[in-house]
């Protein structure tokens, strides 16, 4: 623990910061804002050929969830693996949202979601599912309705 201790001492600059943008009145009136950011590495695992997603999600500008792990399964393609990664980060922005609001505060909508693939993102936005793409629909279609209800 005390080499733990050390190194947070000696690397103040390294790690989270924790400094929301805004401030909060205390008003119930006041809106919060969530955003989330999604990326991975493709087949990054040389056994296995999964990718490593990672996200983050935000609470005016603060990070609040954020994860690094290997996919579960390996996908075919780089848009189904960035797919994947922006499916996990709405269900933690959803989450995060759900809290907000279960104490009757509010959240501004719609809720930024980044990633930087952009055939995920044009996957996301039309209601046209290719053939390549058919077995990630439910997906697609989850992240579609949040964005035409203006969640996200």
């Amino acid at each position: 623990m005390l080499r733990v201790m050390k190194y947070c001492v000696d690397t103040p600059n390294r790690g989270l910061t924790l400094k929301p943008e805004g401030t909060w009145d205390g008003s119930k009136d006041y809106a919060f804002v969530i955003s989330g950011r999604s990326d991975l590495d493709y087949a990054k695992c040389p056994t296995t050929r999964r990718s490593a997603t990672g996200y983050r999600v935000f609470l005016n500008g603060t990070p609040v969830a954020f994860k690094s792990a290997t996919q579960k399964r390996a996908a075919t393609s780089v848009c189904e693996a960035e797919l994947y990664a922006a499916y996990a980060v709405a269900q933690e922005m959803l989450y995060a949202k759900h809290v907000i609001e279960s104490m009757e505060m509010k959240v501004q909508l719609p809720m930024v979601l980044e990633m930087d693939n952009k055939g995920t993102v044009d996957h996301s936005n039309s209601w046209s599912v290719g053939g390549h793409m058919r077995h990630v629909g439910t997906k697609q279609a989850f992240l579609r309705e949040l964005k035409e209800d203006g969640i996200m």
